[in-house]
């Protein structure tokens, strides 16, 4: 399954990304998220519960940071695993600076199985969407309320 899609910030490069990076802000919009704990090794400790259409279930996971390029550029690779199925998704993230704040490209390519799978592609991708969309409008959220 691939998804992709941009949504516009007023932060500078700098700021977006200390608020994407920001734990404790992730913590708060990332969807479902009941736990996460950061490594000494940089990787963290994900514990997700979802209940979206099909996709029901608590998922336990790792998420990890790689080609890091601050402030512009970073992957996430991410993977869960729970009793719905499992997930392994990397998503290659870009932030440009404009004279308006900045915006966030993503791309991600997420690889998907399990009984979740027998939902349908077309399913999944609406629920991807829906999740990824909520997530950015809470980050908007936390970002005004910051201000």
């Amino acid at each position: 399954m691939n998804l992709e899609g941009e949504t516009k910030f007023n932060l500078s490069a700098e700021d977006l990304w200390d608020t994407l990076h920001n734990e404790e802000i992730l913590k708060k919009v990332i969807p479902g998220c009941q736990e996460m704990v950061q490594k000494e090794n940089g990787e963290y400790d994900v514990i997700l519960k979802l209940g979206v259409a099909a996709v029901k279930g608590e998922y336990i996971g790792q998420v990890k940071i790689e080609d890091v390029q601050k402030p512009n550029y970073y992957i996430l690779h991410a993977t869960g695993t729970g009793q719905p199925g499992h997930v392994e998704a990397k998503m290659d993230c870009r932030i440009i600076e404009n004279e308006n704040g900045s915006v966030l490209e993503w791309k991600c390519d997420a690889v998907v199985g399990g009984m979740i799978a027998s939902v349908g592609n077309r399913v999944l991708s609406g629920v991807a969407k829906f999740l990824a969309g909520k997530f950015f409008k809470d980050i908007q959220k936390e970002v005004k309320a910051s201000v």
